[in-house]
């Protein structure tokens, strides 16, 4: 039976998507919240900035013994090295090895071919629609996140 909600029917979407990406996250024994932080380290080190622990604190919103745990473990994988910073003793460099970058690589043509996807089910006018809708979404909807946080 097909739920008719619209918040059920963008579930269904979501869980649907989301089974394709959990494969390349099984595979590589990694969660969501550390291939975001590998994005993100490959992200910066392209525009040339070097990645600190606290960037990645800042960015993903973790705490810093969260952060240093999540780091650890994505070395201990060989995904990431770590470097002490010359200056200060207790700033972290972050990395991606060969391997981290591989997968980074992999992620991207994933969420390329589900552009893809989306773009081939869509018409021009419908993607411009689709994108604006779903942005006047989260506005109301992180609008309706921060009513609840003041409850």
């Amino acid at each position: 039976m097909i739920n008719k909600r619209l918040y059920g029917l963008f579930c269904c979407l979501h869980r649907q998507m989301s089974r394709n990406s959990h494969k390349l996250f099984k595979e590589n024994n990694l969660s969501h919240v550390q291939m975001y932080a590998m994005i993100f380290v490959e992200c910066e080190s392209k525009e040339g900035r070097r990645v600190c622990q606290k960037d990645i604190e800042k960015h993903i919103n973790l705490r810093p013994s969260a952060t240093s745990s999540m780091l650890a473990n994505l070395e201990k994988k060989g995904f990431i090295t770590r470097t002490v910073s010359d200056g200060d003793a207790r700033a972290k460099f972050v990395t991606l090895t060969e391997k981290g970058t591989v997968v980074c690589q992999k992620n991207k043509q994933f969420m390329d071919e589900s552009d893809n996807l989306i773009q081939s089910a869509l018409s021009e006018d419908e993607q411009n629609e689709f994108k604006n809708l779903i942005l006047k979404i989260m506005c109301e909807s992180e609008k309706y996140g921060r009513e609840l946080k003041n409850d």
